[in-house]
C-alpha cells in the first residue's frame, strides 16, 4: 500500500489585477473561503512577469499554487502572462484561472487555446464576485487533486 502526500504548506495564491476596488474584493473572497494561504497581489503585467521569471525552479515552495489574472493590464497582457506562465517557468502547471469583465467569445477562446484552466467573467456585484472568488479558491486549493509535480 503507497503511502499518500498530504499538502500541509500555506497555499500560495498570486492575483495580477490591476483595479484597486476587484484586488479589495478578491482579498474578501480569499478570506470568506477560510482557508489559510499567502495571498501576493501585483498591479501590472510587466511587475508580474518580473517576478514570474524571478521564481527559482530549486525553490517550490515559492512557486504560486493557483494564479488568478485579469486580461486587461498594464505592461504586459494577461494573455502574455499566461503564455510565460505554461512555457518559461518552473510552475507552468500550476493552475491559471482568468478573471475578466470580458464577455467576448474571442477572449474566452483566446484563454483556453493558450492553456488557461478556466475562465471567469467578472460579477458586477459585489457580493457575487466575493462568492465566485471563495468558490474559485475552494475549488482550486481545497478541492482539486494536484500533480505532485506542482506541490
Amino acid at each position: 500500500m503507497s503511502e499518500q502526500s498530504t499538502h500541509t504548506a500555506v497555499s500560495r495564491v498570486v492575483a495580477v489585477e490591476d483595479n484597486r476596488g476587484d484586488v479589495r474584493l478578491m482579498e474578501e473572497g480569499v478570506a470568506a473561503a477560510g482557508v489559510e494561504l499567502a495571498l501576493t497581489v501585483y498591479n501590472s503585467g510587466r511587475t508580474a512577469a518580473d517576478r514570474f521569471r524571478a521564481i527559482d525552479a530549486e525553490t517550490p515552495a515559492d512557486h504560486p499554487d493557483l494564479i488568478l489574472l485579469d486580461l486587461n493590464l498594464p505592461g504586459a497582457s494577461g494573455l502574455e502572462l499566461l503564455t510565460l506562465v505554461r512555457t518559461e517557468t518552473p510552475f507552468s502547471g500550476v493552475p491559471v484561472v482568468i478573471i475578466s469583465s470580458s464577455e467576448s467569445r474571442d477572449d474566452i477562446n483566446r484563454a483556453y487555446e493558450h492553456a488557461a484552466n478556466a475562465y471567469v467573467t467578472k460579477p458586477t456585484d459585489p457580493d457575487n464576485y466575493i462568492d465566485m472568488i471563495e468558490a474559485t479558491i475552494e475549488f482550486w486549493i481545497t478541492t482539486a487533486a494536484r500533480s505532485p509535480a506542482n506541490e
